[in-house]
């Protein structure tokens, strides 16, 4: 019989056919399926579709060329067909975002594209666009030693929690110098690509923990940090914008779903926009204005 690997990510169990050394070990026979197998060429009654992928109200497919094609239904199940030799670290790194990232939404829970620390009581998501440092201030907080719940994708459960994913951050190689972390003895999520996974063993926090802050991180051509705070129209644009693959949501028919979580969320919730210099990368001075600036101890 063929061995199954079980995980826990994100408040979920995941019964897998190979192991992902990137989640932590979890129980239970009843979990979200992921398989190797067979994936549809394409699906029927498209309501949304991308260059790569196509949408239904429970179904998502995924190519990624040279890599593999994900299969996600229904909330409950993915199937991975490979378009290479065997898994690797490639196939599970699209595996851990978009393809994860649909399967969050057809289960109506909202994936906000950020980096999420446990500050106190409290969970804080930092968010903005690709490249921004969303990872880099969450590991400037976890070398202050504050605990971190997830990266790249933190997941708002329906209890209105942040769900701890996995305990690593993916961090760049330039910001591994100014962190004073050797590279030599980290993977690399890509080959050819000078990102990193740092595990982050000792500062996880592997329980559920209430959302305060959301911080959206922008930059600027001019020195000095600001801030403000987001509030109506704004402030539900924000969080929309910064959902992880947002543009899934309508292929998905989730609409409902992601307004009705938002309209609870938003008024238990603070929304931040920070604006920072371009260069140079001012870590401490950025940490130092957001602990001043807003309320994250409590």
């Amino acid at each position: 019989m063929k061995k199954k690997f079980t995980y826990k990510a994100f408040g979920l169990i995941f019964n897998s056919d190979f192991e992902i050394p990137e989640l932590l070990t979890g129980s239970g026979d009843t979990g979200i399926k992921i398989e190797l197998g067979k994936t549809p060429n394409q699906l029927q009654k498209i309501t949304n579709k991308g260059v790569k992928y196509e949408a239904t109200k429970n179904e998502f497919l995924l190519q990624v060329d040279h890599i593999a094609r994900y299969y996600v239904q229904d909330g409950e199940k993915i199937t991975i067909e490979l378009l290479k030799d065997k898994v690797d670290k490639e196939v599970r790194l699209f595996l851990l975002g978009s393809a994860f990232g649909s399967l969050f939404l057809q289960r109506g829970l909202l994936p906000i594209h950020g980096s999420s620390i446990k500050f106190k009581n409290f969970a804080t998501i930092f968010t903005g666009l690709s490249g921004v440092g969303k990872s880099t201030i969450a590991a400037h907080f976890v070398k202050l030693s504050y605990q971190a719940l997830a990266d790249d994708i933190s997941v708002i459960n329906h209890q209105l929690q942040v769900a701890p994913g996995f305990p690593s951050l993916k961090i760049w190689n330039d910001v591994l110098e100014k962190l004073e972390i050797d590279s030599e003895k980290l993977n690399q999520i890509r080959p050819n690509f000078k990102k990193f996974r740092v595990p982050v063993n000792e500062q996880y926090y592997s329980e559920p923990v209430p959302l305060k802050n959301i911080v959206i991180l922008s930059t600027k051509n001019s020195p000095g940090f600001e801030i403000e705070e987001l509030n109506g129209i704004k402030k539900f644009t924000a969080i929309k914008n910064n959902t992880y693959r947002y543009r899934f949501v309508q292929g998905l028919e989730k609409q409902l779903d992601h307004f009705q979580i938002l309209d609870k969320l938003l008024p238990k919730i603070k929304v931040y926009k920070v604006s920072k210099p371009q260069a140079p990368l001012l870590l401490d001075e950025l940490g130092d204005f957001l602990l001043q600036k807003i309320e994250l101890n409590v």
